[in-house]
């Protein structure tokens, strides 16, 4: 066996690419999601961060 041949190479390559390339759509439609997060009625900031 002589290590990877061209077209093993090849085939390693375009399988890479697919495989970024389905990420990248599944990225896509993930982010266009919205996502409704409860609030609890508190503001994320604290008035008085020092605690005074």
């Amino acid at each position: 066996m002589r290590g990877l041949t061209r077209t093993r190479l090849g085939l390693l390559a375009v399988a890479f690419v697919l495989v970024i390339g389905v990420m990248e759509v599944l990225a896509l439609k993930l982010g266009s999601m919205d996502f409704t997060v409860p609030s609890s009625g508190h503001p994320a900031v604290a008035e008085n961060p020092g605690g005074n």
